[in-house]
């Protein structure tokens, strides 16, 4: 159980650099142009989606680890599986989203979707 601790504060740190890194990144441009960018754009997508897939591995492994007692309300971890999975359906963490970077990816003329997508 300790390696897989180590293994979920990795992915969590790993995830955690890589939006905070593709935020910063889209910050200081837009402030030097005034713009942000499609490929701005492009990356913010892939990161904030991948970042809520990744956040909701670590907290399902971890409410697997404690056991029985995590369904239990009077549980911290009942409550923050809840909520991870609330964030984790809303829309900027839909798996069509990948297929959006894909797309971009591979034709350059190709455009991330603008406001909610289904």
């Amino acid at each position: 159980m300790l390696g897989a601790i180590g293994r979920l504060e990795g992915n969590l740190r790993a995830a955690r650099a890589y939006i905070y890194g593709t935020a910063a990144e889209a910050w200081r441009d837009v402030m030097q142009t005034g713009k942000l960018t499609e490929t701005h754009r492009t990356a913010l997508r892939l990161a904030s989606t991948w970042t809520i897939h990744q956040a909701a591995s670590v907290v399902d492994a971890a409410y697997h680890m404690a056991g029985a007692t995590a369904v239990f309300r009077a549980n911290k971890f009942e409550r923050r599986f809840r909520d991870m999975h609330a964030i984790a359906q809303q829309i900027q963490a839909r798996d069509n989203h990948y297929e959006d970077v894909g797309r971009v990816i591979l034709d350059a003329s190709a455009t991330i979707p603008r406001g909610p997508t289904a």
